[in-house]
């Protein structure tokens, strides 16, 4: 009898074993991400972004959410500090020879994933990468300068320009990545863009698309092993699913919080929040590309007249952002202090007057995307309320991101859009990539612009250089070129327990993390 009761007693431990479900502390939407369940230090972090990358081959794609991926994975030449500065990374000191040569050293016992060396050869591919049309690169077109680069030992590179090319560094900093040349020779394009090899602080592991990247760390790391051992980016387009993904625990950062939700996250006892002012700015593209009104000067001018920045500043945004009065903002190496278009109504009435145009004869579209910039949909509503003040009617159209952008870049755009830019920090790629022929993102043209910004590219000399991009700044807020809103404050809300300093550059170094 005791004999059977213990089988009895065995045999429902069975069943309650056999019934409980499995615990899975590496599938965060199965639960609480270890950073939210006590005080052991969890080997993961998890950061949501809004969308999935478009490749995982370097240099190859501008876009930001394959940007802030990437560079976990790969390492550049020279890299930025926190506040923007350039720095060495794989690059340990560099020279000019003379005004079309640049010679780097390299830094030395670096090894790439799959226990390949870094050398002076990987250097000279991913320039060649960039270089080669077939390939398709964006960058391509930012590096046409280059004529060629140069092995001169295993631990020298040397780039020839065809003519002086001085923001070559941060050409640099912001667009080359080195990938390991072996890896993509044998792999070919197609697969080695879904299983990257660099030599940077965390290793592939996993990719479903649409879904989320994973990557761990890199133990042989030639800048130390990072803190944090597993790094996965989840990819969750509507904002109110990232909010609420991060209160559960599910996620522990996100970036993009709305003005309007920064108390109601600070409530919270497990999340916090932190601000930093970028380098990005947002502005109104006054569009000449379109055959409408905008193409007057005198027009664009009254706009900006009517536009109150400051009242938007404070009513939509909530103090977040840094006025701008010209194309670039406080925190770029260009910048330079200049004029500014008082609000006044009278003053748009009487200029609108001069185009012999009456203010109710104006009517406007003004497109915005929704929840890509800060506050964006409600930003081109409280616009079209502004100029409703002078008698101008806007029609205010939103847009789904990816179309938004479309049409920017097809110049299918009419009046008016919102965009943003950046990071910029320094003059020459805003200027050139906002106010030449083929750039399509502030929607204004004008050769005699065109004509002083490429006649300064080239300047080597650094005062002459930042005196041709001042003049510059003021000739395109003479032509109101724009309407510049703000320097772009970026709200992050993360884990109280995650330790991260917000870049300037917005880029998330997850070696710099820790918890």
């Amino acid at each position: 009898m005791k004999k059977a009761f213990g089988l009895l007693v065995m045999l429902l431990i069975l069943v309650v074993v056999a019934c409980t479900p499995a615990t899975n502390v590496d599938e965060p939407a199965k639960g609480q991400v270890e950073a939210n369940t006590g005080s052991k230090t969890p080997e993961k972090v998890v950061i949501a972004l809004e969308s999935d990358a478009v490749t995982m081959l370097a240099n190859t794609d501008v876009n930001y959410v394959n940007d802030v991926q990437l560079r976990n994975i790969y390492d550049p030449l020279v890299s930025r500090d926190i506040e923007g500065k350039i720095i060495p990374n794989l690059a340990t000191e560099w020279s000019n020879p003379d005004s079309n040569t640049w010679e780097f050293k390299l830094k030395d016992q670096v090894l790439f994933h799959n226990g390949k060396p870094f050398n002076a050869e990987a250097v000279k591919y991913n320039i060649d990468f960039i270089l080669d049309e077939t390939n398709q690169s964006f960058y391509r077109s930012r590096w046409l300068n280059v004529k060629e680069a140069q092995v001169v030992d295993d631990r020298t590179i040397r780039i020839i320009t065809t003519k002086p090319f001085a923001n070559f560094l941060d050409r640099l900093a912001d667009d080359l990545l080195i990938m390991e040349p072996s890896h993509v020779k044998e792999l070919g394009l197609e697969k080695a863009a879904s299983n990257p090899i660099g030599t940077g602080p965390y290793k592939f592991s996993e990719w479903k698309r649409d879904q989320y990247l994973e990557l761990v760390a890199n133990d042989q790391y030639w800048a130390g092993k990072p803190a944090i051992p597993i790094v996965r980016f989840r990819y969750i387009p509507e904002f109110s699913a990232r909010l609420s993904a991060l209160m559960s625990g599910e996620v522990n950062l996100i970036k993009n919080l709305p003005v309007d939700s920064v108390e109601k996250v600070k409530a919270q006892g497990n999340v916090k929040v932190a601000v930093r002012e970028s380098a990005r700015l947002n502005y109104v593209a006054l569009n000449t590309f379109y055959d409408g009104p905008l193409k007057d000067k005198k027009v664009r001018q009254a706009i900006r007249h009517a536009i109150n920045v400051d009242e938007l500043l404070a009513s939509v945004l909530n103090g977040y952002g840094t006025k701008m009065k010209g194309p670039l903002p406080k925190v770029n190496s260009g910048y330079t202090e200049t004029p500014d278009y008082a609000y006044d109504q009278e003053k748009a009435k009487q200029l609108l007057k001069e185009a012999g145009i009456e203010p109710a004869q104006l009517k406007l579209q003004l497109d915005t995307p929704n929840g890509r910039y800060p506050m964006d949909s409600q930003v081109a509503q409280a616009i079209q309320a502004q100029l409703a003040r002078i008698g101008i009617n806007v029609d205010v159209q939103v847009n789904e991101w990816g179309n938004h952008l479309s049409k920017i870049r097809k110049k299918e755009m009419k009046d008016m859009y919102i965009n943003g830019w950046g990071p910029s920090l320094e003059p020459q790629t805003t200027v050139e990539g906002l106010f030449t022929k083929n750039a399509p993102y502030s929607g204004f043209y004008d050769s005699s612009v065109e004509e002083q910004i490429l006649a300064t590219i080239p300047v080597f000399e650094k005062e002459e250089r930042k005196k041709g991009f001042d003049a510059i700044q003021n000739r395109l807020v003479e032509e109101a070129a724009f309407q510049p809103l703000w320097q772009q404050a970026d709200i992050y809300a993360m884990d109280k327990k995650l330790k991260f300093e917000p870049r300037v550059d917005e880029r998330l170094q997850v070696h710099d993390m820790s918890w």
